[in-house]
């Protein structure tokens, strides 16, 4: 028996790519090198705000850059290596002689601690990582190919998830090999915000009122603890100030009435009045003497 098969028209699937539609495929890894096949949905193809080519869907959080760029420490490695113009096996046998000597200079730095002032440890272990990932590289991307591949008229691009990150998958034509291309440029966002954002969409509107509301308790009785303790801080300082004022009055009035005293006492010396009473009688005697030559014409 014959089971009717329906064709999918040429227009049906020409539509797709002139809507900017493209398939995701994610694979993962666990415990064994064969990748398995975890996700796969559409996701519409466009520029963002920053003029980058990216592919979102939103009923998945995914959105990824399409514009694939190399770093430049890989980039120009065959010629800091020295293995430009090299086949692929010369290449990699002299990249394993430099890997080797960092795998002892790390082994020594590790076991003689004081050796790290002439040498990083994890500028070696970073520095073996680079090497590890261009040795890879040379092994498995080839020079022709492309990070996507069609089927049914789609571009699929396809990524290898580790550690959390998207790797996108370079697709070799000479050596016919998959490729999880870790030479790529990729902006990572720190995984607290997607925390945070989790946390927030797992509670309820009651639990984060509610939550608020106690933070904004905490707040209100902080700030009450702050104005209560700077509050006796003002009081000390005005009680401080005001007993230095009333000292300074007694001090001023004890200081007034020892003058005083010491005044009388001199004034009261019979050496003293006697010579004041002369002063007095003598200028008494010169301004009548005065007035008397004013009334004689």
């Amino acid at each position: 028996m014959n089971i009717p098969f329906k064709k999918k028209s040429k227009k049906a699937k020409q539509a797709s790519p002139s809507k900017g539609l493209i398939k995701i495929k994610v694979y993962m890894r666990f415990g064994a090198e064969i990748r398995q096949l975890r996700a796969t949905f559409l996701a519409n193809e466009k520029k963002d705000n920053y003029n980058t080519l990216v592919a979102i869907n939103e009923k998945t959080s995914f959105k990824e850059e399409l514009d694939f760029t190399q770093e430049d420490v890989y980039s120009t490695m065959n010629i800091t290596l020295g293995v430009a113009g090299l086949t692929t096996e010369e290449a990699l046998k002299k990249i394993a002689k430099r890997e080797a000597k960092l795998e002892k200079r790390i082994s020594a730095l590790e076991k003689h601690p004081e050796l790290n002032k002439f040498a990083n440890v994890w500028d070696e272990k970073r520095k073996l990582r680079q090497f590890k990932i261009y040795s890879r590289y040379l092994t498995n991307r080839s020079e022709h190919g492309t990070y996507f591949k069609m089927e049914e008229g789609l571009r699929i691009y396809e990524y290898e998830s580790v550690d959390g990150f998207l790797i996108p998958i370079w697709h070799g034509i000479d050596n016919l090999s998959d490729y999880p291309d870790f030479t790529t440029k990729k902006k990572i966002t720190m995984q607290e915000t997607a925390n945070i954002q989790a946390y927030f969409d797992g509670k309820g509107s009651k639990k984060l009122m509610i939550n608020a509301l106690l933070m904004v308790i905490l707040i209100t009785s902080a700030l009450f603890l702050v104005n209560v303790y700077g509050g006796f801080k003002l009081l000390d300082k005005h009680q401080e100030l005001e007993d230095r004022m009333v000292e300074g009055t007694e001090y001023c009035s004890e200081q007034f009435q020892r003058t005083t005293g010491l005044f009388n006492t001199v004034m009261d010396n019979a050496f003293i009045k006697q010579y004041l009473d002369e002063k007095e009688a003598e200028q008494t005697a010169q301004n009548e003497g005065n007035v008397i030559q004013k009334l004689i014409p």
